[in-house]
């Protein structure tokens, strides 16, 4: 097999795993197989076990030899070291760089804030609830800001997924609090927006908080 060949299969397998871990189809402290995974893939050993080592390197998989595999789960710490970055990065940047989104983007956003504030359910929320997070901080100059806050961004997703799933009033919760921020930031008031983030942050935490205490797919976060 080309060495281009196997480097695509590489890519595919991590970007296939890290996707099921990303939206927690593989559930934290989940057990894997690298056996199953070839299997879901219908890719050898080689492509799949480098896929893995590049995942357990990101802290998403930990891997114990003759034992398995085991995907990532979190801890209290570990959510509190995951908000205290997004505080520090989100708010900030509302408040100091606000002026350089593109408010034709925020104004889209604020009318499927709106349009769905009630919807128990909503097809692609937590594509949605990513994509206007990532559009607020793509404003921030600051390439040492934005590397650290994408260190944590699949980390970010995961309890959204997590939180939305076991927390029924999440979802309607969130969009509220998106709007609010929105419309702060086609108001060009920053410093709202970014109170308004705080808020939301807060909210998030705690149900992050929640979701650990109440477990996860019948498996505890830990």
């Amino acid at each position: 097999m080309s060495t281009a060949k196997t480097s695509s299969m590489q890519s595919q397998a991590y970007d296939f795993i890290k996707r099921k871990i990303t939206m927690c189809e593989y559930a934290p402290n989940q057990l894997l197989s690298e056996a199953v995974l070839q299997a879901e893939l219908g890719f050898s050993r080689t492509p799949v076990r480098e896929a893995i080592g590049r995942l357990e390197q990101e802290g998403l998989l930990k891997v114990f030899p003759k034992r398995g595999i085991v995907v990532s789960g979190f801890t209290i710490s570990d959510i509190s070291m995951i908000f205290e970055v997004r505080r520090l990065v989100e708010p900030y940047t509302l408040r100091n760089y606000g002026s350089r989104l593109d408010m034709n983007k925020i104004a889209e956003f604020s009318k499927i804030f709106h349009d769905h504030a009630d919807a128990e359910e909503f097809t692609g929320f937590y594509e949605l609830d990513d994509r206007f997070h990532s559009t607020l901080v793509s404003a921030l100059p600051n390439e040492y800001l934005s590397d650290l806050y994408s260190r944590i961004q699949t980390q970010i997703i995961r309890l959204r997924v997590m939180s939305g799933q076991m927390i029924e009033s999440r979802l309607q919760r969130t969009m509220t609090e998106h709007a609010e921020i929105a419309d702060a930031c086609l108001e060009h008031n920053w410093e709202r927006a970014s109170l308004a983030m705080v808020q939301h942050l807060h909210y998030s935490e705690e149900s992050s908080l929640a979701t650990l205490l109440k477990g996860y797919s019948n498996t505890s976060i830990v």
